[in-house]
């Protein structure tokens, strides 16, 4: 026994005082993913890269607001969202200690945004923030004025009614010049 003091005294305390102190996590640490609501533009990436359906985003029951939604309780800690999010809304933490009293609802986090309706038809097909961020990275690709507006009216229509308008074109005999 003395000898394992004297070694100890010797390297030194190897242990953490973790309770009392903070604990330090390593760098490039995959802790609680943290959303940045004001960044979020509702494309839904992160929910398709989710392994585990821990992240959710569809339109609520009247179809007026985008919902997103994050159940830390199924998260796996993977880091897929923090990949694949073009604005960066979605950031692994160091944040570790996810304990909850009793109510699992502590560990969801949602998210609510406006949703764009097709100048068409009406329907809701996309939140208003995604089709806003469409159309910077189209004014950013240097299209020329005639098309930036062709596609700022294209942006704003719902993928039936696109879908509609493409095979309503090809039967006319109207063919689709691509410059």
């Amino acid at each position: 026994m003395m000898k394992l003091l004297d070694i100890s005294k010797k390297y030194g305390e190897i242990t953490h005082k973790y309770p009392f102190e903070p604990y330090k996590v390593a760098e490039n640490f995959r802790g609680k993913p943290a959303y940045i609501y004001d960044l979020c533009i509702g494309c839904a990436a992160c929910g398709v890269a989710c392994p585990s359906n821990a992240i959710t985003v569809q339109l609520n029951e009247n179809k007026s607001k985008l919902i997103w939604e994050f159940d830390c309780g199924r998260c796996i800690f993977c880091g897929r969202c923090d990949e694949v999010c073009p604005t960066g809304a979605i950031k692994l933490s160091e944040e570790f200690e996810l304990a909850v009293k009793f109510d699992k609802s502590a560990m969801i986090q949602r998210g609510e945004l406006e949703v764009q309706c097709c100048s068409e038809c009406g329907k809701p097909f996309s939140a208003k923030r995604l089709v806003k961020y469409s159309l910077e990275c189209l004014s950013k690709a240097n299209l020329g004025e005639k098309r930036l507006e062709e596609a700022k009216s294209y942006v704003n229509v719902c993928p039936t009614c696109k879908k509609t308008a493409t095979v309503a074109n090809f039967t006319a005999g109207k063919e689709m010049v691509i410059e």
